[in-house]
């Protein structure tokens, strides 16, 4: 006895699948091409931020969320792992942003319009630009700034440290919770050092004037 066999089940769900690969296929060339100039964009705006270009640097974030939002309706499948990077870069310089205009209020996920993971590293990502941002106001002998600014990045530290343990489901942040420990003792110690010549120069003016 032959057995006949009906395929066109199969062959639906087969082409189904196919079609639907394609597209997957599509939306992540598209993901990964359009992420790059997002990043780009960022990466120079936070440049400008250190510069203290505001608005030039305001244009290129807005450009970034525009394609950020873009890019959002060819997030299918899993492909939302291929935008977190370009939304990581944009929350560190949406946030540095805020800290440069010493904006009352850190900005949550919902307003920057991120991910969950996204936000988290790029918080800890900040650190590493709010540093620079200490050690340019250390240069210019303004001791006050430096300190608020160490104040932020300890904070970041502090609130963000508890999600260590959830590293398996956000990948990487145990991984920048190290290097964010290792830049505040960094800092720390710079501080300290920076605090101790202050005072001896002081103590010695002082002195001088006797």
């Amino acid at each position: 006895m032959i057995l006949e066999i009906d395929y066109s089940s199969m062959e639906s769900s087969l082409n189904e699948f196919s079609s639907h690969l394609k597209q997957v296929e599509s939306s992540r060339e598209k993901l990964i091409k359009e992420n790059r100039e997002i990043i780009s964009s960022c990466s120079k705006a936070i440049i400008l931020l250190h510069s203290n270009k505001i608005q030039e640097a305001t244009d290129l974030i807005d450009k970034a969320l525009n394609l950020i939002r873009d890019l959002k309706k060819f997030v299918i499948s899993d492909l939302d792992r291929y935008l977190w990077p370009a939304e990581q870069e944009y929350v560190e310089a949406c946030v540095l942003k805020e800290i440069v205009e010493k904006k009352p209020k850190i900005s949550s996920h919902l307003d920057l319009e991120v991910s969950h993971g996204a936000y988290l590293t790029g918080l800890l990502d900040c650190i590493g630009e709010i540093k620079r941002m200490i050690y340019d106001n250390l240069r210019r002998n303004d001791i006050e700034t430096s300190l608020s600014l160490f104040a932020i990045i300890q904070s970041f530290y502090d609130q963000i440290y508890p999600f260590s343990f959830y590293d398996n489901i956000v990948p990487g942040v145990r991984k920048k919770l190290d290097v964010g420990k290792r830049i505040i003792e960094d800092v720390r110690i710079t501080m300290t050092e920076e605090q101790r010549r202050t005072d001896f120069l002081n103590r010695f003016e002082n002195k001088s004037d006797i």
